[in-house]
């Protein structure tokens, strides 16, 4: 058997910690990746269901909604139960009003909801209630529930922002009925 030297020795012994190491931390990023994927897939988008803090639901056979600050009794949206869910749609969420920053606050609203694809911008004409605008018949009927007395339409917006709402299904016009965000 021939002897090592010293040096020998410890680069040979240097060498195989080195490769032990490196398929330990191989085998550990495996791990964590793996994870993330199931934990990914797993994932359930739960049913958009919020409640503005101004807003009061009855039960008792009649859907409305009483806004306490103003004491308006109004009916609630009807809501199309076979209707596309838009939680995987494009939304473009425009603001109206004079407060920075409105639009992108409403974005992470829902995005917080299981909205996965809202942006933001501006719109050059003020409007004093919120409309939701789809480009599909029935789809994001569910959205005017986030806002005050908003309303619901099907068609586009072509004027009034500098953003191209060609990629976008759903177009959300933010008033200032909703700047409470």
């Amino acid at each position: 058997m021939k002897k090592q030297s010293a040096a020998g020795l410890f680069f040979s012994m240097f060498l195989r910690a080195a490769v032990v190491i490196l398929g330990i931390a191989i085998v550990s990023f495996g791990i964590v990746i793996l994870m993330k994927v199931i934990k990914h897939d797993n994932r359930q988008i739960a049913p958009a269901t919020t409640v503005g803090e101004n807003v009061l639901t009855e039960a008792g056979g009649r859907d409305e909604q009483i806004y306490e600050t103003t004491g308006e009794t109004t009916q609630a949206p009807v809501v199309d139960e076979n209707a596309e869910p838009a939680y995987h749609k494009n939304i473009l969420v425009l603001n109206s009003t004079n407060i920075q920053g409105l639009a992108g606050r409403w974005c992470e609203r829902l995005n917080t909801a299981g909205y996965v694809n809202t942006f933001a911008s501006d719109y050059s004409t003020a409007q004093e209630t919120t409309r939701v605008i789809s480009k599909t018949e029935g789809v994001g009927t569910e959205l005017v529930e986030f806002f005050n007395g908003a309303s619901y339409e099907v068609g586009d917006v072509t004027e009034g922002t500098s953003t191209s709402t060609t990629n976008y299904d759903i177009i959300i016009i933010i008033g200032t009925s909703d700047n409470d965000q």
